[in-house]
């Protein structure tokens, strides 16, 4: 009598992929975005960071001309020529909550939803505010060396996750790859897009009453 041969199953279809940014699947996971696509994201919400920023400027500067009469007071236009540091942190914080907020409400920023990715937490759930918080936060030393330090972790990485995303336990992912009843509805993008672009104009704007009053 023939022994029987234990079958093995084919794992040959299940390992990881390396690819020019870094691993871009894993075994049971969702498949991570790589480094150039997330950068570019960035840089489109460089872009509406600035936009808002000079937005919130006229806007102030209009409040202020009401405020003062229709005639502004120079030493206070010389003080908004030199934000100085308070306005450097100003706008910091702004980019910051822009972030934060685009992210928690729908999962992606304009650039992200521009691109057609999506912040989730690595079981596929939406991402939480709690983990919007710290990924933003973890991008501080992700953007060291204009993005070295967070390259080189996503390297490391087969969900291509950086050193935010492995402490907030997020994946930034294509759309596509997450299941369709974990999408946020495009209502939520308006939601999140508005009241991120709206919170970054406030704390410009803070920022400017700083510099005036110090």
């Amino acid at each position: 009598m023939s022994t029987p041969v234990p079958e093995f199953p084919d794992v040959a279809g299940s390992s990881p992929t390396f690819t020019f940014g870094g691993y871009a699947t894993e075994p049971g996971g969702l498949a991570g975005v790589s480094f150039w696509p997330r950068l570019a994201a960035r840089v489109i919400d460089l872009v509406v960071h600035y936009c808002v920023s000079f937005a919130a400027g006229i806007f102030f500067t209009i409040l202020l001309a009401a405020a003062s009469g229709g005639h502004i007071p120079f030493w206070v236009m010389v003080k908004l020529r030199h934000v100085g540091v308070p306005g450097f942190v100003a706008s910091l914080l702004g980019a910051f909550a822009y972030q934060v907020v685009g992210v928690s409400v729908h999962g992606s920023t304009l650039g992200k939803r521009v691109l057609s990715m999506v912040v989730v937490q690595e079981d596929g759930t939406p991402c939480r505010f709690r983990s919007a918080i710290i990924r933003e936060l973890g991008y501080f030393v992700d953007g060291i060396f204009f993005g070295l330090i967070g390259y080189f972790e996503m390297q490391k990485s087969m969900k291509e996750q950086r050193y935010g995303d492995e402490w907030a336990g997020t994946v930034v992912c294509k759309r596509s790859a997450v299941a369709p009843e974990q999408l946020r509805s495009g209502g939520r993008f308006v939601l999140g897009l508005m009241l991120g672009t709206m919170a970054d104009a406030a704390l410009i704007m803070i920022g400017l009453l700083v510099v005036i009053n110090s």
